[in-house]
């Protein structure tokens, strides 16, 4: 995932820090001259794992590849990919409990294109469970997605190319949802993330109402940059074409892993562990999703919430990182120690990155005839007069540029 014409992307997010380093502030351990700092220091490897949905390590490894294209098993010996990928019989669909190693691997039996969708439909000469049988199948998304959806987030995946130019690694991106038609369903990377070659047919993951994970298309088209809106073929619009080979989408009881008692508050919806299982409350009228001291958690709430809607998870309000903490509204200013509000980890959520080109971003800037730009964690430049070109914007897939 990434890449670029002016070549590489950004995937993968920066380390998080806990503090800021020399002298942002002192005093309360709990806050500094940037705001709070959170007091779970955990961090995962944020290219390796899923960002904003919670999948289960067998749920990730349900997530394989073809080679030149990705694709998702959905139902046991079934593979959902994209038409255009044209997988021929014979080929080898591999998974792996590694990210960039794919190793066990099934020969497809059939190929099946959807008539009117950029949809694929492979099966397998066996379930490739007996394999891996940590593998869970992901189930397709069976509710209408609409309009509604939009600005939600939403984490694609796959095995394409990285913005070292490299491949075969299985890489997650988490972005918002900008656009819901008839066919399709597009997240943007906003010039910082997306999926790439060889991320085709590769799934968009979203939370459903009742708490499971569904795939909700599969990758169609992307921006040629590997930094923009990605396109995917909704799979609830296609439901009856794809149940009609892979049987009717089924299932099992959604158990915790990544969700705790504590809980998140998503979409309208209350989501947290009781017993073994992961519940999902929908928030009806007069209630809204917010700290639950009684409860110990997040879940619907008629009264005021200390937090404000805010969660755990929290969110980027700009440039400031605002979250939950047992019934505490805290918040950090990122800008004020020369960093920027992201995604962190899908158990932590969001807080201060480093910022390794402060002030930049991919599409870059002109100072003078010089292009600056950021790519790849680095900040580059180009004297354009120096080859007798001019410093001016290329387009939305590179950014300013020499022309």
């Amino acid at each position: 995932m990434g890449g670029r014409q002016r070549l590489g992307a950004a995937l993968a997010l920066a380390g998080w820090v806990a503090a800021c380093a020399g002298g942002c502030g002192d005093g309360d351990p709990g806050a500094d001259t940037c705001g709070d700092v959170r007091s779970i220091l955990a961090i995962y490897n944020g290219t390796a794992a899923p960002q904003y949905v919670p999948l289960s390590a067998g749920q990730i490894e349900a997530i394989g590849t073809f080679g030149p294209c990705s694709g998702t098993l959905v139902a046991p010996a079934w593979v959902l990919t994209a038409a255009h990928c044209g997988v021929p019989v014979g080929t080898e669909f591999c998974v792996g409990a590694q990210p960039d190693t794919p190793d066990q691997c099934v020969a497809a039996t059939r190929v099946v294109d959807a008539p009117d969708a950029d949809l694929e439909l492979v099966e397998l000469a066996s379930d490739p469970r007996q394999l891996l049988p940590s593998l869970e199948p992901l189930p397709i998304a069976t509710a209408a997605i609409d309009s509604t959806w939009i600005g939600r987030t939403a984490e694609a995946s796959g095995y394409g190319r990285t913005e070292t130019g490299t491949t075969g690694t299985r890489l997650f991106t988490a972005e918002p949802i900008v656009a819901v038609d008839d066919t399709s369903i597009s997240i943007d990377g906003e010039g910082a993330r997306g999926t790439c070659l060889g991320d085709s047919g590769g799934p968009l993951l979203v939370m459903a109402g009742d708490g499971t994970i569904r795939v909700a298309g599969a990758l169609s088209t992307g921006a040629e940059s590997c930094l923009g809106v990605d396109h995917f073929t909704r799979t609830d619009a296609n439901r009856i074409w794809i149940e009609g080979y892979t049987g009717p989408t089924i299932v099992d009881g959604a158990g915790c892993d990544a969700v705790d008692p504590v809980g998140r508050c998503f979409d309208g919806t209350a989501i947290y562990c009781a017993g073994d299982a992961v519940r999902a409350d929908p928030c009806t009228a007069g209630e809204r999703c917010g700290w639950d001291p009684t409860a110990g958690g997040y879940r619907c709430i008629s009264g005021p919430d200390p937090c404000g809607g805010v969660d755990g998870y929290g969110s980027c309000d700009g440039n400031v990182a605002r979250w939950c903490e047992q019934g505490q509204s805290r918040s950090r200013d990122c800008a004020a120690c020369d960093q920027r509000c992201d995604l962190v980890e899908a158990r932590l959520g969001v807080y201060c990155v480093d910022d390794p080109c402060p002030g930049l971003d991919f599409f870059g800037r002109c100072d003078g005839q010089v292009a600056h730009w950021c790519e790849a964690g680095q900040e580059r430049t180009r004297d354009c007069a120096a080859d007798g070109l001019t410093c001016q914007w290329a387009g939305d897939t590179i950014g300013y540029y020499c022309q």
